[in-house]
């Protein structure tokens, strides 16, 4: 039943203080903040525990530092519970703590490459005439057709971060920017400008990205342990040589989360920790589906919690009885899109009768053993199979 991912925080997640009870009860922590100074020639410990948080919000410095708190979550949750993971994801630089996990690339590589990339970013736009901002309340496709419309080539704007079904991010140059948000708003949007120091995955960084390409040829890369979810795609990757290239368009792309988080939710994931500072992905995850456990772990206190299998499963457990509920009647009232007659009825036919059993337990109020549930689920999934629902229509159902 317990399918679970590990995600990993991007650029914004920073905190001054984010760390240290680790390194108060971990000498794993104590070794990898040693490593990522090292690697880099400056005190990340120091930055991370008593720095300011103007220098330590600085993009060169921001993401090797939480890099190196998200690689730390991970090794303490890997030493002191190490179940693990069937999906990794990571936004933005998050994806970066991600393959480290993962095997594919070294800490004290990663560690150096994100300070690489970081200061390319950081520089990218000497003259401060791009900026980012949080779109809420609007649906993706209006704001990317109000994208597509006002974005030229001397003033582009596109969709940087499509964070949740009503949250987005957008970048550009800062006239095209203000010009989306004053026509979003007549829709009924909201606004918040980021404080970033370049506008990220937007075009305006391709010089940045193509710097960012001699960087990624220094480094050799790994095939992953478990699948990682690229944000570029939105679908796992795990070939060393495509690594490299989604690195390199990362910084001009958009970061594809909401459908990350789709792809988790279509593959059976039950269950996601977010491995690092803060609990911002913990909080999209919400919006974005409600039958999946969500936890943070940025903190040694947070193991109380993820260390109590009982209280896991039973609000694992929980949350498939509800979404078995939704799927008992969507799954049967469904439109068929399968127009094989023969053959739906084939697959149909030995399925329905379950389900109407089923049905009958439930309004009786009886008790499903785990086993039963899940069975019940992939009844559920049998049908919507056969009615070859297309991807839209399944998560539909499954949100």
């Amino acid at each position: 039943m317990n399918n679970l991912a590990f995600l990993f925080p991007g650029q914004g997640s920073q905190f001054v203080g984010m760390g240290k009870s680790f390194w108060n009860d971990f000498v794993l922590a104590k070794r990898l903040f040693e490593e990522a100074s090292d690697a880099i020639s400056m005190d990340v410990k120091k930055l991370c525990f008593d720095g300011d948080m103007t220098e330590l919000t600085r993009t060169m410095n921001a993401q090797p530092a939480i890099l190196t708190v998200s690689v730390i979550a991970y090794q303490v949750y890997m030493q002191e519970i190490g179940i693990k993971p069937h999906f990794l994801a990571g936004h933005s630089l998050g994806e970066y703590s991600a393959l480290v996990c993962a095997g594919v690339l070294s800490f004290q590589d990663a560690v150096k490459l994100v300070r690489q990339r970081g200061v390319l970013m950081q520089n990218a736009d000497p003259e401060q005439l791009g900026t980012m901002a949080a779109i809420t309340q609007i649906n993706i496709q209006p704001l990317q057709d109000l994208c597509t419309e006002i974005s030229t080539e001397d003033f582009p704007v596109g969709v940087a971060c499509m964070n949740s079904d009503q949250q987005h991010v957008i970048s550009g140059h800062r006239q095209a920017v203000e010009l989306v948000i004053k026509k979003a708003e007549r829709m009924g949007a909201n606004h918040t400008y980021l404080n970033v120091s370049a506008p990220f995955h937007s075009s305006m960084m391709r010089s940045a990205s193509e710097q960012f390409q001699n960087a990624l040829n220094q480094y050799s890369f790994q095939d992953a342990a478990w699948p990682i979810i690229s944000n570029v795609t939105a679908v796992p990757y795990n070939n060393g040589h495509s690594v490299r290239e989604h690195l390199q368009s990362h910084m001009t792309m958009p970061v594809r989360w909401v459908e990350s988080m789709h792809y988790l939710l279509l593959h059976g994931v039950t269950e996601v920790i977010e491995m690092g500072p803060k609990n911002v992905l913990v909080g999209l995850l919400k919006k974005i589906t409600k039958h999946i456990a969500a936890y943070p772990f940025g903190q040694t206190s947070d193991l109380h919690l993820l260390s109590d299998s009982a209280e896991r499963n039973e609000n694992i457990v929980n949350l498939r009885k509800e979404q078995l509920n939704k799927m008992m009647l969507q799954s049967i009232i469904a439109r068929n899109y399968n127009k094989d007659a023969k053959t739906y009825s084939n697959l149909t036919t030995p399925l329905f009768p379950q389900i109407q059993l089923l049905k009958e337990r439930v309004e009786r109020k009886e008790e499903l053993s785990a086993e039963e549930l899940e069975h019940s689920i992939h009844l559920c999934q049998l049908i919507c199979e056969a009615k070859q629902l297309p991807t839209w229509e399944q998560l539909r159902i499954l949100k």
